[in-house]
Formats: structure tokens, C-alpha cells, sequence
């Protein structure tokens, strides 16, 4: 049977530790390691839940790897997790800038943490050049190029955001839930509103990858798709014949390869000191 990430063992200090991810996003995080993949909203019981997992149901030691983009919950999350015995938090964006054999940098000047997991992550499902398209809270695609360098991208809003938005700075639509429609002329204000947003982050993406192709001189671009909202985007490309593959754990599994390849020096110095309560 091939070797997987879920196989990596670390030695550190004589002790052996299995690797683990997470990644604290807008709306949630999320737990990668082993064959477990979770995900829990930021509602009042998340701190719990994370807590109980790492404590209680899993019978090893875990190098745990944390990107985050919500700095709110970062400090929140490695609190929770320094209270565990046995397991060590590494910030992942430091092992990152230890390792960019993995992906380059030198084109660009700054990103998201995720954006750059979820690439890492698409390198292993799909040769470079390629494009990303995580579809969350925000909308990003983001380009690799064929000596993986990452080259930058787009960002826009997610579909369940556009919603929240509309409903915010219009008194005519209330609140509601994004569900995919099921025909493009809507005859009422929900089915309007399912149908416009669909076509605006549909629409992005087809004319991100339009031109992205253009300026890479790359035609039938391999498109790795990601999030918890991907879905309709997925659809639509693989209906146009696009050369797509849905994924929906990238970046974690960007996390999980960047700590299966660091050396035992990068992975203490990665290691999160104490943060006092």
C-alpha cells in the first residue's frame, strides 16, 4: 500500500509525533490529521469541541501545524491547545518561509496564508502551472506558474458574503441562506438574488481563468477547486470542459506537506511559545 501523509511520524526531542493541521479561517476552523477532518463554526462551543478532540479521541502526539487568516481566534485556539499535554503548535507560515523548494515567493509581496497552503496543497492533485479557486467567505484564484511560483491572483466575495452584504445596505431583502438556483430568470426577490450572485462569482472565476491563461501563455490550465461553498463553481467549469478537479481540503493538506518535509531545525523553531492565560 503507498505511503501516505497520514503515515508521517517526527522525532523530536525522543519523542514521536504524528502531524496534524489546522486552519483558522473567517468562518470556521478546520482539523486535518490522519483520515479525521473536521470543521466547527465560531459559535459558543468551539473552543470546546477543539479541546475534546485533541484530548480526548486521538491516541498519539501530534505535531500541529496553524495557518489562520482570523487573528481574532488565533490566540483563542493556541491557548486551547497549549492546556493539551503532549502536543506541540507550529506556526505554519513560518515553516513556509523555511521551505519555499515548496512554492517560490519572489514574485509577489504579500498574500494570504491560505492561499499559499491551498496551492502547495493543489501541487500534489495537479502539475504545475495551475490555478486555485477557493470559494469561502471570499473567492480567491491565484496562479502558479510552471516553476511553482506563485504568482498572485484575485479576490472577491463568496457567495454567502455578497448575500449578508445586500441584505446589510438593503431594506427590501432580509436575510437568507445562499442555495444554488435552479433556473437563471428568477421570478421572485430570493430567486433573483441566487441567480445574480451565482452568475457574479461564476462569472469572476471564468473571467480570472480567461485572462490568467492569456497572461501565462497556458492553455487548458489545470484548475484545482476548494471550500465550503465550491460547489456551484466546480459545476460550471467541469460543464464548460475545463480541465477541473475539486478538492476541498488543500490547505491543510499544504500544511500537512510542509511539515512532513521540514527539517527538525525549522520544525523548533516553528514551535508557538507559551501564551500565558
Amino acid at each position: 500500500m503507498m505511503a501516505t501523509l497520514s503515515d508521517t511520524s517526527i522525532e523530536l526531542n525522543n519523542v514521536t509525533y504524528g502531524i496534524a493541521a489546522i486552519d483558522v479561517g473567517n468562518s470556521r476552523v478546520k482539523i486535518h490529521h490522519d483520515d479525521v477532518h473536521l470543521s466547527f463554526p465560531y459559535d459558543k462551543e468551539w473552543k470546546k469541541n477543539v479541546q475534546l478532540h485533541f484530548r480526548d479521541n486521538v491516541s498519539k502526539r501530534y505535531l500541529i501545524g496553524l495557518s489562520s487568516v482570523n487573528h481574532k481566534q488565533t490566540t483563542a485556539i493556541v491557548k486551547v491547545l497549549q492546556r493539551i499535554p503532549g502536543h506541540h503548535v507550529l506556526n505554519a507560515h513560518t515553516l513556509l518561509m523555511r521551505n519555499q523548494s515548496e512554492l517560490s515567493l519572489e514574485e509577489i509581496e504579500n498574500a494570504g496564508i491560505d492561499r499559499m497552503l491551498g496551492t502547495i496543497g493543489a501541487l500534489a492533485q495537479a502539475p504545475a502551472p495551475l490555478l486555485t479557486i477557493d470559494c469561502g467567505t471570499a473567492v480567491t484564484v491565484n496562479a502558479v506558474s510552471a516553476s511553482k511560483h506563485f504568482l498572485g491572483g484575485v479576490i472577491f466575495a463568496g457567495f454567502s458574503t455578497q448575500l449578508f452584504g445586500l441584505s446589510k445596505q438593503t431594506a427590501a431583502i432580509p436575510e437568507m441562506t445562499y442555495t444554488p438556483p435552479t433556473r437563471t430568470i428568477g421570478i421572485n426577490t430570493a430567486q433573483c438574488l441566487m441567480s445574480g450572485i451565482t452568475a457574479s462569482v461564476v462569472g469572476g472565476v471564468n473571467h480570472a481563468i480567461t485572462h490568467f491563461t492569456e497572461e501565462m501563455g497556458v492553455k487548458n490550465i489545470p484548475v484545482v477547486v476548494t471550500g465550503g461553498e465550491s460547489g456551484p463553481v466546480f459545476e460550471s467549469l467541469k460543464q464548460s470542459g475545463a480541465n477541473v478537479q475539486h478538492h476541498p481540503h488543500i490547505v491543510t493538506e499544504g500544511i500537512l506537506i510542509l511539515l512532513s518535509k521540514a527539517t527538525i531545525e525549522n520544525i523548533q523553531d516553528s514551535i508557538i511559545g507559551k501564551i500565558l492565560t
